[in-house]
């Protein structure tokens, strides 16, 4: 028999602990053959990086700078990488924990990366000095669409989900698109830092308190911003992206808007199929599949 229990969840990770019992040599020999067949699959993905910098910008909020040239070079917007997050000789936390890549200067091999920490693997994390050398795995996923045709790109964001984004509008103004960001915090101090995103990125802000910018929410405020828009990127609680979809009728267009799933990733590569979800063109899995998914995709 096989036992499965949940330890804790972390944003952006879970632990499993598999027990088996006395009786299940054949379920573990079987489990051994899938895990190196997994292992053989992603090796030549897994990027040795070094940690020279890292930066804290929020309370429990840290950027940490790596330099991983293939890294760099390979990945896409909305694409993810795996961290293991303890010392070579340790096995504790046991898995490892995704992030979206937060930007990228290519030309140098460096890889940003936003860290809330939110549990051990985490906490480990933005504790390790500079010159520490990290396991990555990525990337991973299916990222974010940028039509040829686009010119105004508006992505909206809620809270700490942030790290879908800097990412695209980076590469979206190398390509001489227009960006707005739209961010949704409960308070001024929650905020993204502004200066952590290129200056030609109109940035605004809404505040549940008013402390900053427009208060309200992003239902109330975000009408004139779709008639600007030619696409749209959301990076939002999934009860948020539905109240959008179903109160603006630009957002059921096809191909006008993408959001990123918030789900927590336990394996990268849809071999556990813990992330597994029903979307209106059948099962998808959100670690291979996605993260990043046309909105129309998401709502039944």
């Amino acid at each position: 028999m096989l036992y499965m229990t949940i330890d804790m969840i972390e944003w952006g990770a879970l632990h499993l602990y598999l027990q088996t019992e006395p009786y299940c040599h054949t379920l573990s020999i079987q489990m051994r053959i899938d895990c190196q067949k997994e292992k053989d699959c992603r090796s030549m993905r897994l990027h040795t990086a070094t940690l020279v910098a890292h930066k804290n910008v929020l309370p429990d909020v840290y950027l940490l700078d790596l330099y991983a040239p293939q890294l760099a070079q390979a990945v896409l917007p909305g694409q993810y990488c795996m961290v293991r997050c303890c010392p070579p000789a340790a096995a504790d936390p046991l898995l490892r924990r995704p992030f979206y890549i937060h930007s990228v200067q290519r030309t140098q091999g460096l890889c940003r990366l936003l860290v809330h920490v939110r549990g051990r693997g985490t906490a480990w994390l933005v504790q390790q000095p500079e010159g520490s050398v990290l396991e990555v795995l990525g990337p991973l996923g299916h990222g974010w669409s940028i039509h040829p045709t686009t010119r105004n790109l508006l992505l909206v964001n809620e809270g700490a989900f942030i790290s879908a984004l800097p990412l695209l509008a980076q590469v979206a103004l190398e390509q001489e698109l227009v960006v707005t960001l739209l961010s949704k915090t409960d308070t001024m101090y929650e905020a993204y830092p502004p200066m952590l995103f290129s200056q030609e990125v109109e940035y605004h802000i809404v505040t549940t308190d008013g402390s900053s910018g427009q208060q309200g929410d992003l239902q109330q405020v975000l009408s004139p911003y779709l008639t600007w828009a030619d696409a749209v990127c959301c990076s939002v609680s999934r009860e948020t992206a539905l109240t959008l979809y179903n109160h603006f009728e630009p957002l059921r267009k096809k191909n006008f808007a993408q959001c990123a799933y918030i789900q927590p990733l336990v394996c990268g590569s849809g071999a556990c199929f813990a992330c597994s979800i029903e979307t209106r063109s059948g099962q998808k899995l959100v670690c291979r599949d996605g993260p990043i998914f046309d909105l129309r995709e998401l709502v039944r």
